[in-house]
């Protein structure tokens, strides 16, 4: 479809998950793709058709030598996705200053560091569009997740900053927040997750979520390419929830049960993968 076509695209935490899925997305759209992560793409497909760089994105100076590699080679960066994040399910009480330091740097140091890299590039040539990962936690409070979800936050409000800041000079920047996506993180937040029934994990997931079912990594990889494209130009400073309603209110309090049937992706020109 092409609509990120010649643009250059980097996208921060692309090994797999989320950032995976919005390489291959951007692939698919006509985009110059150049990807990096603590690990090498698992998909080989994907991995020949973009570049990829092994990088410690908490790193400033392998930040800075990783974007500074991408303009060496093509000029310019129109388009970042920071991607790079981990869960912490521990209630406040429970989490020690270990845990915040390490949660805050994966999540929120790692988008500081590559903002401020491209950030200047965008500006030099006239825009550029700016996405962040943050997550429907970003939107509202969770009982289960306070450390993690305040770092959320933060994300919205670096992007709403930059937004104000920069948007007469043509950069945009915008937030995804999904809910429940089936990747590694989620099931990382239930013991023993391979020995647990398919429908019983998608019960477990999408008890909270009106859709009542679980997302997929390429339906937040559209709303990226969305907001990536110029089709958004003139939407700056957005959250955009990606998580079937789950941000949008409570739900009655008997769907709060695992016994409720499961919802179905009706969507059939986009099977899950």
């Amino acid at each position: 479809m092409n609509r990120l076509k010649n643009k250059v695209v980097v996208v921060f935490g692309g090994a797999r998950g989320i950032g995976a899925a919005t390489a291959r997305e951007c692939v698919a759209e006509g985009a110059q793709v150049y990807s990096c992560d603590i690990r090498e793409i698992d998909d080989p497909e994907l991995s020949a058709q973009c570049s990829h760089s092994i990088v410690d994105a908490t790193n400033e100076h392998q930040v800075a030598a990783f974007v500074a590699s991408v303009v060496a080679e093509t000029g310019r960066v129109d388009v970042l996705f920071s991607n790079v994040g981990i869960h912490l399910g521990k209630p406040l009480a429970d989490a020690t200053v270990e845990d915040f330091n390490s949660v805050f740097s994966l999540n929120v140091r790692s988008t500081f560091l590559a903002v401020r890299e491209v950030l200047p590039h965008m500006i030099r040539g006239g825009g550029g569009s700016i996405v962040i990962n943050s997550s429907n936690g970003g939107l509202m409070g969770r009982p289960a997740d306070p450390v993690y979800n305040a770092s959320k936050h933060a994300l919205v409000g670096l992007a709403k900053s930059i937004a104000v800041a920069h948007a007469h000079q043509g950069i945009r920047a915008n937030t995804v927040n999904p809910g429940g996506i089936m990747t590694d993180m989620l099931l990382g937040t239930v013991e023993n997750a391979d020995q647990v029934a398919s429908d019983d994990l998608q019960r477990r997931f999408s008890a909270s979520t009106p859709a009542a079912r679980v997302g997929q990594p390429w339906e937040v990889a559209k709303a990226v390419v969305f907001l990536a494209s110029d089709e958004s130009r003139f939407v700056n400073g957005i959250a955009l929830a990606v998580d079937g309603a789950k941000a949008a209110g409570a739900m009655p309090a008997n769907r709060y049960a695992l016994d409720f049937e499961l919802g179905i992706d009706r969507d059939a020109r986009y099977p899950a993968n």
